[in-house]
């Protein structure tokens, strides 16, 4: 139950949606767990992690997630798992613990993950799709998400919905070529806080995007616009953090179609642990 849990990240990623094209599509509820790593431990914990998704798929389990490792900030993993409800998420929970030989194997894999970290921590987001812009992306060449955290003040909820409505309306004047979904935190953290994820093939993306967002967009924004997005910035945004993560299909238990459409990349497995290093400490990369 540590993967699949009351809930960030972000994003995460993320929810499975199959059309002809393998999509990466927000699911209406995503969890998330995260894992601070110990300094040095980045490799052993990614060996030791991938016992996670061989559980999980010896189980046959309906439900899977997928993991980033941060590239910015602290060193730490982040793990999405996508929902319908908040029921579905429950229910799938119950139905782990109610699975006797699945508790335990988590129970051993949870207590050697002490080694490797630091702190962990649990969330739940809302999807907000009036306030996201051309979200689906296909999970072939996916390999990045950058995320974008807002921290608003109390009162200034209804502020931000404003703000990004103004800027989803510019976007979609524009016609510009980006992908974002807006997340709302429900519970895991501080309140008023909204996260935008924003999948990428390559970091060159990050290059663009001074020219992506542009004059074209300024011209859609107008002055109006303009004037209410910086009164937002000064009025109701308490701080915000941007961050960028590489996904890591080792760490990751994707669904079946995610790696047939891109089995190069997610179907990638972590070499097991050696069974003489399991009694002390996996042996590193």
């Amino acid at each position: 139950m540590r993967k699949l849990i009351v809930v960030l990240c972000v994003l995460g990623a993320v929810g499975f949606v199959q059309a002809q094209e393998a999509m990466i599509s927000p699911p209406k509820i995503l969890t998330m767990t995260r894992e601070v790593l110990k300094t040095g431990k980045a490799a052993a914990h990614e060996k030791w992690e991938a016992g996670w998704p061989r559980m999980f798929a010896k189980a046959s389990w309906p439900t899977h997630y997928i993991a980033m490792s941060a590239i910015t900030g602290e060193p730490r993993v982040l793990f999405f798992s996508a929902y319908d409800s908040m029921e579905d998420w429950a229910k799938d929970t119950h139905a782990q613990e109610q699975n006797a030989a699945m508790a335990a194997e988590q129970a051993t894999l949870a207590d050697k993950d002490a080694d490797y970290l630091t702190g962990l921590t649990n969330a739940v987001f809302s999807y907000m799709p009036e306030l996201s812009y051309h979200p689906d992306v296909p999970v072939a060449g996916t390999r990045y998400f950058a995320t974008v955290v807002f921290h608003v003040k109390p009162g200034h909820d209804d502020h931000f919905v404003e703000a990004r409505k103004v800027a989803l309306a510019a976007h979609e004047k524009a016609a510009l070529g980006d992908h974002y979904s807006v997340y709302h935190l429900v519970a895991g953290n501080t309140g008023g806080t909204y996260v935008i994820f924003l999948p990428m093939k390559s970091l060159a993306e990050l290059d663009a995007f001074p020219t992506v967002h542009g004059q074209a967009y300024k011209d859609a924004l107008g002055e109006d616009g303009r004037k209410k997005l910086a009164d937002f910035d000064s009025q109701g945004v308490e701080g915000t953090e941007t961050q960028i993560f590489a996904l890591s299909p080792s760490m990751s238990y994707p669904a079946k179609e995610w790696v047939q459409a891109d089995p190069d990349f997610w179907g990638k497995k972590a070499a097991a642990p050696a069974k003489a290093a399991t009694k002390k400490e996996p042996a590193k990369q």
